[in-house]
């Protein structure tokens, strides 16, 4: 094959390639048109960026495609009881429930919290460690496959979510894990975790 025969190839191939890419939507953030409406209903309460400005309402930028899809489902089916969200999820498709793992995961997530309260750090890594919080939820508590993101989290959401795994109140998939690492866990113990997730970038 001649170089030019060789170079053309390489160029169709290329093209071929851009052509079987999905299409962008404009700037990072901004929803595909058939998500808007429904990006626009979490934003009230998650943020516009997916970063939560309400107490006990979590951010949803940078955590886990699978994890979003799987709280949504929980929520959706009722195996999962948040109020507020039972009706809207209830009209989630599967494949609204895909696009916003999707869309959320894809979004930078929260900033650590610059302010978060002083904590005894060797204190919490020990009770962290003594857990294996990070065999799930990974070193840097960036969250993998259904395992949420930790870091940066409003530290009032994870008081919150820990609280109710304690009290066996919060179901859905991890729930025997999350009872028994949390069942011993004081409020202090808790509110300082919190405070130092909160502080990870």
């Amino acid at each position: 094959m001649s170089a030019k025969s060789s170079f053309t190839l390489s160029v169709l191939m290329a093209i071929g390639l851009l052509l079987m890419l999905p299409a962008t939507t404009g700037h990072a953030g901004e929803p595909p048109p058939a998500l808007k409406e429904i990006v626009e209903t979490c934003a009230s309460c998650h943020g516009q960026d997916g970063v939560s400005a309400i107490v006990n309402t979590p951010s949803l930028a940078g955590q886990p495609d699978i994890f979003i899809q799987y709280q949504l489902v929980f929520i959706r089916d009722g195996t999962r009881k948040v109020e507020v969200m039972q009706e809207m999820a209830k009209a989630l498709t599967d494949e609204n429930i895909r696009d916003l793992g999707a869309y959320y995961s894809a979004l930078p997530p929260p900033p650590a919290l610059a302010d978060a309260p002083a904590v005894d750090v060797a204190k919490v890594a020990a009770i962290i460690t003594q857990r294996h919080c990070d065999s799930c939820h990974k070193s840097d508590f960036s969250g993998q496959g259904e395992t949420a993101r930790l870091a940066g989290q409003r530290p009032d959401y994870l008081i919150k979510a820990l609280s109710d795994f304690r009290a066996g109140v919060r179901r859905g998939r991890g729930m025997g894990t999350m009872m028994e690492v949390s069942v011993t866990l004081q409020d202090p113990d808790i509110q300082m975790i919190a405070a130092y997730l909160a502080s990870k970038p």
